[in-house]
């Protein structure tokens, strides 16, 4: 047992650093085409690391299977998990999340952020004019 500066005791697994993000990803805005990365870093990380697209589980690996535009810029021994978009899409629109699994002592833990394509400028241009 450990004694907590207020006072109370605690097992010594509570006194362990709990799994936590360093960094969640943001909610970006990309032109079509472009190559987006949503960060997803882990302090104490001890669960294994997916990002899922609208609930969909994109799996573990750097590769991500049916999606050769996507990968997983991972360094584990820093925490990192990045996920990597290239050539953006509008089917790429959704609501990602970064979540990492339970393992002893830790709970999960999941941050999520919306990824928006737009039209270029010329793309709506060329929609919309005419000619």
């Amino acid at each position: 047992m450990v004694l907590k500066p207020c006072g109370r005791y605690v097992t010594s697994t509570e006194a362990e650093p709990q799994q936590t993000f360093r960094i969640t990803p943001n909610d970006i805005e990309a032109v079509q085409g472009e190559e987006v990365v949503m960060r997803c870093e882990v302090e104490h990380l001890a669960g294994r690391v997916q990002w899922t697209k609208d609930g969909f589980a994109l799996g573990f690996g750097n590769e991500i299977v049916g999606y050769p535009r996507f990968s997983l810029n991972q360094n584990h021994s820093d925490g990192v998990y990045n996920l990597r978009i290239t050539n953006t899409s509008y089917d790429d629109a959704a609501l990602y999340q970064c979540q990492v699994g339970p393992a002893k002592h830790n709970h999960p833990i999941r941050a999520q952020a919306k990824l928006t394509v737009i039209a270029t400028p010329k793309d709506f241009h060329a929609k919309f004019s005419r000619t």
